[in-house]
């Protein structure tokens, strides 16, 4: 609680100033108390312990969960999709075992934001399913899951959900003492082996954080055959001879990065910067061979993809002595990322993506009990495309945004308000591709002009809950729009690692999400009960949609039917980005049970489900959807070891997307039910005035299950891993 402190002109002065140039806010912090303490003596301003308190109150009434602390350290993984995987309403959009994103209720790629500290990784994850994040998630502190549009706060990019994580590169509060944190682990199935160490200290009142980690791994082993042949024999009419048993191939990969970081404390809040750095180099698992841009087939191909990312972050807040503005808070990333894609040791294009991003928020309370955060938010996005595949024009996109959240708190209802208002400008460039017009016989390449599109995206949210002894109730509704992203917009060519020919299409438009969710947390007796239920209704619901197979050695470069194609490495399936309107509708459910077992502390049994269901306007289903699941978790402690077993059914998905086979369309090939069992074990470790830590072993999917993952590209190419045990060390001296 901080005490009250007289307002004077040096006060706003300083204010103002923090607002004309970021820069100033250190200079803003001192002069303030300075100037306070010379005008009254009387005044005395203690130091201010500082917390990112305003996001949490941003999204304060949205349906999320948080991962933090032990679960956390338990559940981290080589990729994001792997760690969140499973949260209920969350599933893992794999491409192969190194790529992994977050999938919330059905909606990913340009509609999942995933953030660090406030502001986007800016990799380009979200331009296609073969892309990773730059997350390292074992140098995470706190992982925030937002079920549901998040488009008040984070734009268009957020309007299917979104994943806030706080790492701790920019301290946020003066440490009480030096710590060092290290972690080491290793995989049995495919001789992973990481490591993350980080480093916080202090000097005076600046905060100094360091952190470098590494991870390395072999080829994944699996259950079986890596290639379904009897799906990609019904997809193409012929089967592939690069199938492997027991593993698959081209699956090693290797990262590593790093960063430091200072923050400086003053009186009324603090300032910081961070510069990171990551690197990865990884394995599409082993798929056909193609020709490029129509020319003759090569062989079999490996691809990797070879990425880097260098950015400086800048956190900063000011606290005010106002009754109607408490705070102001500045965030701004500056994000240089490119990645490579190469094929057989030799690099065919070149992806680059570099963006600004800066946010500044007003946090008032103008009532007693009417709170809210005023903000300004802009993303600056240079994107380009180099080489023999570059399927997506070199663009220009800002984007420009202005919301407003405010928080209405009347024991026992709360009311929560939202609006955004936003400005996207997408300047696509000139674009070489080939083509086979319908009335003439030899493919020709022609330019699509370069182009300029505007859009204005207005987005609305509106929440109400009612607290009662025994729980609460939370109704949220949602009109939340985004604007195309560039590769929906300009696609058009192959793309080396999908093993696809992607077509967008300059006239979509703006899409649009209207969303209801109810959310009931209830207590009976000794269960704690926890319900979900959401329904999406979407206009301009942008897919890609299987057209047909483009044989890449022949003079007719345009989509024929499915099993048309004959020898299976000269063909690329085509999707074609279209737009009509869906619907969505599903559920996520826990029922929790604590008991008192002699011997035992913690112990608690629960049961989970969760599902969602797509369906577009012509009453097919949405594609690449997540099947239902449900199943057992037991968590107990004995000692100083604790476990948790999950036993997970998923079932069979067999609402896929459609292709055309002959003159229908027809379901794409689904995939099978499966049963997963994961265990884990932790032993807390100390060793009196020198470290404490913990020991840990995470054995998953202990059956060796064949899991084929209905989100992914690559489901007919290679199941998920099999059988694998992860040990584990963390210390903190």
């Amino acid at each position: 609680m901080r005490p009250p402190v007289k307002s004077s002109r040096s006060c706003r002065l300083a204010a103002l100033i923090s607002l004309a140039f970021p820069g100033a806010f250190v200079s803003a912090l001192a002069f303030a108390a300075e100037k306070a303490n010379e005008e009254d003596p009387s005044i005395v301003l203690d130091a201010i312990e500082v917390q990112a308190a305003p996001e949490e109150l941003a999204n304060s009434l949205d349906p999320s969960s948080t991962l933090s602390g032990k679960d956390l350290m338990l559940k981290s993984a080589a990729t994001l999709g792997a760690t969140l995987q499973d949260e209920l309403g969350v599933a893992n959009a794999t491409f192969g075992p190194n790529v992994g994103l977050p999938l919330i209720r059905g909606q990913h790629g340009p509609r999942t934001r995933v953030m660090v500290n406030g502001v986007g990784t800016h990799d380009a994850s979200g331009m296609s399913p073969d892309h990773g994040t730059t997350v390292e998630s074992l140098l995470a502190k706190e992982i925030k899951v937002l079920r549901g549009p998040a488009t008040i706060r984070n734009g268009g990019g957020a309007i299917g959900g979104a994943v806030e994580i706080t790492d701790g590169r920019i301290p946020e509060r003066l440490p009480a003492k030096t710590k060092i944190t290290t972690q080491l682990r290793f995989n049995t199935n495919h001789d992973e082996r990481t490591m993350a160490t980080e480093l916080l200290t202090k000097a005076g009142r600046v905060a100094l954080h360091a952190d470098l980690h590494g991870r390395e791994s072999n080829n994944i082993h699996v259950p079986g055959m890596a290639i379904d042949q009897g799906t990609i024999t019904q997809l193409f009419g012929g089967q592939l001879p690069t199938n492997t048993h027991g593993y698959v191939d081209n699956t090693n990969a290797r990262s590593k990065g790093g960063s430091i970081g200072a923050s400086v404390f003053g009186e009324m809040g603090y300032i910081g910067v961070s510069l990171s750095h990551y690197a990865n180099n990884y394995g599409i698992p082993m798929g056909p061979s193609h020709s490029h841009g129509g020319g003759p087939v090569e062989k079999a191909e490996r691809v990797r993809i070879d990425m880097q990312q260098d950015r400086i972050d800048l956190k900063g807040e000011l606290f005010l002595p106002y009754d109607w503005l408490e705070s102001i808070s500045l965030r701004i990333g500056k994000s240089n990322y490119h990645h490579d894609e190469i094929s057989n040791g030799i690099a065919q294009t070149r992806f680059s993506n570099d963006v600004v991003e800066h946010r500044l928020e007003f946090n008032h309370r103008l009532f007693s009990n009417l709170a809210g955060t005023l903000g300004f938010h802009g993303i600056n996005r240079d994107f380009s495309a180099q080489g023999m595949e570059a399927f997506v024009p070199t663009s220009k996109i800002d984007s420009k945004g202005l919301y407003l959240i405010e928080t209405l708190d009347i024991n026992p209802w709360q009311l929560e308000f939202g609006f955004r208002k936003e400005k996207n400008n997408t300047n696509a460039g000139a674009q070489t591709v080939w083509a086979t017009p319908r009335d003439v016989p030899m493919p020709i390449s022609y330019v699509i002009p370069a182009a300029k599109k505007d859009f204005s995206p207005e987005s609305y949210s509106l929440a109400l809950k009612r607290a009662y002894k025994t729980g609460s109730i939370t109704i949220n509704r949602w009109i939340a729009r985004r604007a195309p992203d560039i590769q929906e917009l300009g696609s058009y060519g192959p793309h080396l690692a999908t093993r696809t020919y992607d077509i967008g299409s300059r006239a979509l438009d703006i899409e649009t999400l209207n969303g209801w969710d109810i959310r009931l947390q209830q207590k009976l007796g000794k269960l704690d009960a926890n319900l979900n239920l959401f329904k999406y209704s979407a206009e301009n619901y942008i897919y890609q949609e299987n057209v047909g197979v483009i044989k890449m050695n022949s003079i007719l470069l345009r989509p024929q039917a499915i099993g048309t194609c004959g020898l299976q490495d000269q063909c690329l399936i085509t999707m074609q980005y279209k737009q009509q309107d869906a619907r969505f509708h599903g559920y996520e459910a826990e029922v929790g049970l604590p008991l008192q077992i002699p011997g035992m502390r913690k112990f608690r049994a629960s049961v989970f489900a969760d599902q969602v269901r797509g369906m577009l306007d012509d009453n097919t289903h949405v594609p690449r959807l997540t099947p239902a699941r449900h199943g057992l978790l037991i968590q107990a402690g004995m000692g100083r070891w604790d476990g948790d077993v999950r036993l997970t059914h998923v079932s069979a998905q067999k609402r896929t997307g459609t292709m055309p086979v002959g003159d229908e369309m027809l379901p794409e090939p689904g995939t099978d039910s499966y049963n997963r069992v994961d265990i884990a074990l932790r032993r807390s470790i100390e060793v009196p005035n020198w470290f404490t830590g913990d020991l840990f072993i995470n054995m998953r999917n202990v059956t060796n299950a064949e899991i084929r993952n209905s989100t992914s590209f690559l489901r007919y190419y290679t199941p998920e891993l099999g059988r694998n045990v992860e040990i584990g060390m963390r210390i903190d001296l």
